[in-house]
């Protein structure tokens, strides 16, 4: 089992649970020795309940984790991040967003800020629209991690010639920034669905990773944790090794940000 996470939510974007201090003590009881929280990141003048903080919560969030680092920096590393999307009319907050955290992971869910959710409707033009705002959130120095990259399947019903060079986009990104692509843990909840070909988890999705694996690019676990008991639930590194077992991926043993 990995014994780092980077992706771990907080009650404040409205569909997680539990007190900050509960996913630390859970994240030592369950052997982690790095957890980095990457809450949903709030925008200036937009208020969506159930998918992100607000602006007024965001100074309290950045000092409750770092207080809690400090509190038991003798049993874990906390880091403190976010979860961000890529906007092209954002780029100055995200610049504001580096000065205040340690590090920002990519983790799309929308093609218009609030609007158009890649997970309800997903067509090949958007797939590569989804890939160019990852790429672009990368090249311009605002992620760290890229979160869920086949996110996207969970708008779809089957693989295509664009979702080939979506992945393939994704992974030359990667590659060259160095910058791992996250196999989230979190997409088991859906439970295995019909696509076109296969029945299968929509992320991880078997055919995006098998690019990856093809590619070499760089790769780590996410947990992507909305309650304090995912950290104790193993059982999804065995589920998920169980549809990717034969591809060699190239995992990070030790990611530190």
């Amino acid at each position: 089992m990995q014994k780092f996470n980077y992706h771990t939510h907080t009650l404040r974007c409205g569909h997680a649970a539990g007190d900050d201090e509960q996913y630390v003590k859970a994240a030592i009881a369950a052997g982690y020795e790095i957890v980095g929280f990457s809450d949903h990141s709030p925008y200036p003048g937009v208020i969506h309940p159930g998918d992100r903080m607000r602006m007024d919560e965001l100074d309290g969030y950045l000092a409750s984790i770092k207080g809690l680092g400090e509190k038991y920096k003798d049993r874990i590393v906390l880091k403190v991040g976010l979860e961000i999307e890529y906007f092209p009319e954002m780029e100055d907050f995200y610049r504001e967003l580096r000065k205040v955290t340690d590090y920002l992971i990519v983790g799309q869910h929308n093609r218009i800020l609030d609007a158009m959710e890649y997970d309800k409707w997903c067509d090949d033009e958007d797939v590569l629209y989804y890939a160019w705002q990852i790429r672009q959130c990368v090249e311009h120095g605002f992620a760290d991690i890229i979160a869920h990259p086949d996110y996207f399947m969970l708008g779809r019903k089957g693989w295509s010639a664009a979702c080939e060079t979506a992945a393939r986009d994704i992974c030359a990104v990667s590659l060259r920034y160095n910058i791992p692509l996250e196999l989230n843990l979190n997409g088991l909840r859906y439970g295995k669905q019909h696509y076109d070909d296969r029945v299968s988890y929509p992320y991880p999705y078997r055919p995006f990773w098998e690019i990856i694996s093809e590619t070499q690019a760089p790769v780590i676990y996410g947990v992507d944790a909305h309650k304090p008991m995912n950290f104790m639930e193993k059982e999804r590194y065995v589920k998920v090794m169980e549809d990717i077992k034969d591809l060699e991926l190239n995992f990070i043993s030790d990611f530190r940000i």
